[in-house]
C-alpha cells in the first residue's frame, strides 16, 4: 500500500471508506444490486432539559410514524438528546422548504409524538436543520470485473460492501456482522489472502445482499404507495407490509422477531408471508398515523416560508 508517496507493507488491507470511497473504486465494477431509495430527509437534534422525562416511543429504539405521504422519526442518543428525521420522496419539491427552521417548527408543532418531544418546556434545538439526501441501496462484492478478487490481500467491509435504507438503522449492525466474520476468516485462513477473500465473499452474497434486494423492494413499494397505488397481490409482499399485518394477526406477529433482529434474512418472513396476503385480500390496509397529510404538510411549509 502506498500513502503519501510511502510504501507500507501489509497481510492484509482493509477497505472501510464507504459506497463513496475513491481510492479503490477501478477495481470493481459498478453495484450488483443497487436501488435510489427515493427519499431525502432534514434532521435536527435536541436535548431534554435537566429534569424532563423522554416523550413517547414505538418500539426499543426508536419513536417513528408513518403518515400520508411521508414519515416522521425520533431516535434518542446519549444524554437526553435526540434526533428528529422528517422523511419525504424526493419528488415532493413542496417539501423542499422543511430544511429550513420554521417551517421544521411547524411540522414538529402539527405531528402528534413530536410535538410532545420538541416541545419547548421539555428539549431546546441544539443544531440547525440538516439536510440529507443521496440514499441508495447497494451491494458489491469482493470480485473485479472478472468474477475474481479484485485485489487478493485487499478486502472490502462496512458500507464499501452494501448500505441499505437509513430508516430501518441497519448499518451498524451489517457492519458488525461484516467484521464479526472477517475477524473469524482471518482465524482461520489468516495466512491464505485468497481463501479469505473468496469465503468473504461468499458469506456476504449469502447474508448480505438479500437484506440489499429486500429493501430494494420494500422502498419501491413505498413510492408506489406514496404515488397513491394499491398493492399487487399477485407478488409477493414486501417485507414492510408484512410486518404491518402483524396488527391485525398475532399468528405473523409471533414470526417477525428473527427478521427484526436481524437473526435470520428476510426469507424468514417467507413462512407468514401466505398470512399477511389473506389479510390484505380482505381488503384491509394499514393506515396512516396521526398527523397532517403530505398535501396539507405542503400547504405549511409554504405559509411558514411567507
Amino acid at each position: 500500500m502506498r500513502v503519501d508517496g510511502r510504501e507500507l507493507p501489509a497481510d492484509l488491507v482493509v477497505d472501510a471508506s464507504g459506497r463513496a470511497g475513491r481510492v479503490t473504486r477501478a477495481l470493481r465494477p459498478p453495484p450488483a444490486v443497487r436501488g435510489d431509495i427515493g427519499v431525502a430527509y432534514v434532521d435536527r437534534q435536541y436535548q431534554l432539559h435537566p429534569g424532563a422525562e423522554p416523550g413517547p416511543m414505538s418500539n426499543a429504539i426508536a419513536w417513528q410514524a408513518s403518515l400520508d405521504g411521508y414519515q416522521a422519526i425520533l431516535f434518542p442518543h446519549e444524554r437526553g438528546i435526540f434526533s428528529v428525521l422528517l422523511v419525504r420522496p424526493t419528488d415532493e419539491p413542496g417539501l423542499l422548504g422543511l430544511r429550513h427552521e420554521a417551517a421544521f417548527d411547524a411540522a414538529c408543532r402539527a405531528i402528534p409524538g413530536l410535538s410532545s418531544w420538541t416541545d419547548p418546556d421539555r428539549a431546546r434545538p441544539i443544531t440547525d436543520v440538516l439536510a440529507g439526501g443521496a440514499l441508495v441501496n447497494h451491494y458489491r462484492g469482493q470480485t473485479g470485473p472478472d468474477g475474481t478478487l479484485a485485489l487478493p490481500g485487499l478486502v472490502f467491509v462496512g458500507d464499501a460492501v452494501c448500505t441499505t435504507t437509513p430508516m430501518f438503522g441497519r448499518g451498524v449492525t451489517t457492519s458488525l456482522l461484516q467484521a464479526r466474520e472477517l475477524l473469524g476468516l482471518i482465524d482461520e485462513d489468516g495466512a491464505d489472502a485468497v481463501a479469505v477473500g473468496e469465503r468473504l465473499d461468499a458469506w456476504s452474497a449469502a447474508h448480505l445482499r438479500p437484506w440489499v434486494e429486500d429493501h430494494v423492494r420494500m422502498d419501491e413499494a413505498v413510492r408506489r404507495s406514496w404515488r397513491g397505488a394499491d398493492l399487487d397481490l399477485s407478488e409477493r409482499l414486501p417485507s414492510h407490509l408484512i410486518l404491518a399485518a402483524a396488527e391485525v394477526d398475532e399468528g405473523i406477529a409471533q414470526g417477525i422477531g428473527p427478521y427484526l433482529s436481524m437473526a435470520a434474512g428476510p426469507a424468514s418472513l417467507d413462512a407468514v408471508e401466505p398470512r399477511a396476503r389473506a389479510v390484505y385480500a380482505t381488503g384491509w390496509r394499514p393506515s396512516p398515523d396521526p398527523g397532517p397529510s403530505r398535501r396539507e404538510l405542503v400547504e405549511m411549509v409554504r405559509r411558514a416560508a411567507r
